[in-house]
């Protein structure tokens, strides 16, 4: 069996698991709470899944054996620490492409998570400008907490503002898909632009 390899720059860190079905399968995942940041790729097999967190991941106190992590991995089916039930946390590729341009609330904090937040984003001078054209004060075009701005924008009845809204979506989607972690992009191959 094919080793799977750590997220690079996440190998240790503390965290549960969580798990969401794509098109029909049930994927596994670390998450690290404290940070919001997804620590491992998307593993199909829950045995796998607890072999990777025994020797990459930790919990608050420490190490522990892939039972023990395989009892997280078997709750994490039927209950999750971000997110109440498994309707929220279960997409299809026909639902993904549709949220493309306006991803629901619970999409965006996961591609969030996968992608550690990053914020490299901001610093691109087209972003800057979409964000200028949609009103966003300065001081709040450096993080993504603008983002429910720029979807609610995507509905103003000025076409200025709402094409800059679709332009800031476009260029989000472009860069969390080109920036998503591991398998994680095979996985959510239906955000990818067509």
């Amino acid at each position: 069996m094919e080793d799977i390899n750590p997220i690079a720059d996440r190998e240790g860190q503390v965290g549960g698991i969580e798990s969401m079905v794509v098109d029909g399968r049930r994927w596994f995942f670390g998450l690290d709470y404290s940070m919001d940041t997804a620590v491992s790729p998307l593993i199909e097999d829950p045995a796998r899944m607890a072999e990777f967190a025994s020797r990459y991941m930790l919990q608050t106190d420490g190490e522990h054996d892939v039972a023990y992590w395989r009892d997280l991995v078997d709750s994490s089916v039927g209950m999750s620490g971000i997110v109440g039930d498994d309707e929220h946390r279960t997409y299809d590729s026909e639902s993904l492409a549709a949220q493309r341009l306006s991803p629901s609330s619970q999409l965006i904090y996961l591609m969030g998570a996968a992608t550690a937040w990053d914020e490299s984003f901001f610093e691109d001078e087209a972003v800057q400008a979409v964000l200028a054209t949609m009103g966003v004060r300065e001081r709040d075009r450096e993080d993504w907490d603008c983002l429910d701005q720029c979807l609610a924008a995507l509905g103003s009845d000025r076409a200025e503002v709402s094409g800059a809204a679709a332009r800031f979506m476009t260029l989000y989607q472009r860069f969390i898909v080109d920036n998503l972690p591991a398998n994680w992009p095979e996985v959510f191959a239906a955000l990818r632009p067509s």
